[in-house]
């Protein structure tokens, strides 16, 4: 990876205490689920401290709109350090980055209103002079 570039590698729906990707991430009739999301920077951006926006947004493919009510609130600040979470890969020059957010499924459960509805998380990461620009999404999945 070029040594200022950053990008977001993986984004993906699991099961409450699991980091495997599952595309019914609240079968069989879980409260909540895990999102989970996933990115790599090169050396000299990786611990810069340089501030990024991280937005998250959820779309329900069946209604044909936002899934407001599974959108985390993003991180209050985020940026290329270790209080953000990015951390040397191995013995380096890379830095990497994971985190999990637990996304709590709205009332009535199991699948509240979703139940039935495919629905996609889309995740950008952008930094503040918009000089590195990440867009990822999740493969669909359903809650039950």
């Amino acid at each position: 990876m070029n040594a200022n570039d950053a990008a977001l590698t993986g984004l993906a729906t699991a099961q409450a205490g699991s980091s495997v990707q599952d595309v019914a991430p609240n079968a069989p009739g879980n409260p909540t689920f895990n999102l989970i999301i996933e990115g790599v920077a090169g050396s000299a951006i990786g611990n810069s401290g340089a501030p990024y926006d991280l937005r998250i947004s959820a779309l329900d493919l069946t209604a044909g709109g936002l899934a407001s009510a599974i959108i985390p609130p993003p991180p209050p600040f985020a940026a290329f350090n270790a209080g953000s979470g990015w951390a040397l890969c191995g013995a380096g020059p890379n830095y990497q980055f994971t985190t999990t957010m637990n996304i709590p499924i709205p009332p009535p459960v199991p699948g509240g209103p979703l139940a039935g509805h495919v629905l996609q998380f889309v995740v950008s990461l952008v930094t503040v002079n918009a000089q590195i620009v990440s867009i990822i999404r999740s493969e669909p999945f359903v809650l039950v």
